[in-house]
């Protein structure tokens, strides 16, 4: 961020850490332009549990765990970090399927300055020629993965509508 002082009261980041190539340093840089009590919100994708969705979301993009989150943020100087999931009205919890379901996290910055927290110089990215091959099998798979993470949230959702059918449907049957 091009400020030199700390003037903003309230960052919130949505749906972006995933494509962050360093996210401990994007926090760093959201403690750095925080006025003293200043709150930083990211909200995001949470790890998935399920074997294949696990696969698809390393190969895909990142998808930190919550222990990460609070870690992050924790390291930056944040104090009062608080995580919540959340997810759509019909997911009951169950991670079977491994079903990504986001997660807030918000800290506030306690004190003046920049954080405590040190880094390194950044890494550059390699500047070698990425070979043919490589890149299109990442194409495919990330084709699929992008295909699986539409499919298991409607799958769930059509679930979720015949198990509310058949709770109905059961209640009537009861009745009589």
């Amino acid at each position: 961020m091009m400020f030199l002082l700390p003037v903003i009261f309230l960052c919130i980041f949505c749906c972006s850490i995933e494509y962050w190539p360093d996210p401990q340093r994007g926090i760093r840089e959201a403690y750095r332009v925080l006025k003293i009590g200043g709150k930083t919100c990211i909200i995001g994708p949470v790890y998935p549990t399920y074997w294949l969705s696990r696969f698809f979301a390393d190969m895909f993009m990142l998808f930190p765990k919550e222990e990460e989150y609070i870690e992050w943020f924790t390291k930056a100087g944040f104090k009062d970090v608080q995580i919540k999931r959340i997810g759509p009205k019909w997911y009951r919890g169950v991670r079977r399927f491994g079903l990504i379901i986001g997660c807030s996290v918000t800290g506030v910055k306690p004190a003046a300055g920049d954080s405590p927290l040190q880094l390194g110089p950044k890494v550059k990215d390699a500047e070698k020629p990425v070979n043919p091959f490589v890149f299109l099998a990442r194409l495919l798979i990330g084709s699929l993965a992008g295909v699986y993470y539409v499919l298991v949230p409607v799958y769930m959702w059509l679930k979720d509508k015949i198990f509310q059918l058949c709770f109905v449907v059961s209640e009537r049957l009861l009745e009589f």
